[in-house]
């Protein structure tokens, strides 16, 4: 368990597997609306988990506001596929509200499927360990 009861989730990253690896950039001019970065938002805590193969993801936002990141692991490129192609993501109204981003040039968003090429793991204690 980490601080105030919540509990800590290591991902693990490892090359040669046949996991599959999902990065999600979204890009804007200026600030990432705030309805983006909450649809980014349920997706990992809410809606992906509801799919059959997906193994955990996490959501960056840059210091500057300007850039979301969305890191997922499926435990395979067709389950990820049967997760974006399902047509329950057209009934959600945050995607509504996000895809209006994209169509009006506010976003921009770049999907892509990755293979790990190599991992480095480093090696943590818990708090206050030395």
């Amino acid at each position: 368990m980490g601080a105030a009861g919540t509990v800590v989730v290591v991902v693990e990253i490892l090359a040669g597997t046949d996991v599959c690896t999902v990065i999600v950039t979204v890009d804007a001019d200026g600030q990432v609306p705030e309805d983006v970065v909450r649809h980014a938002r349920l997706g990992v805590i809410s809606y992906f988990g509801e799919f059959d193969g997906f193994i955990a993801g996490a959501l960056h936002v840059s210091s500057d506001g300007e850039r979301l990141v969305q890191y997922l692991q499926w435990d395979s490129e067709a389950a990820y596929v049967r997760c974006r192609d399902d047509p329950w993501w057209d009934e959600l109204s945050s995607t509504e509200r996000f895809m209006s981003h994209v169509r009006a040039g506010r976003v921009v968003i770049d999907v892509r499927v990755f293979a790990v090429a190599v991992e480095l793991t480093q090696q943590f204690g818990g708090p206050g360990d030395d």
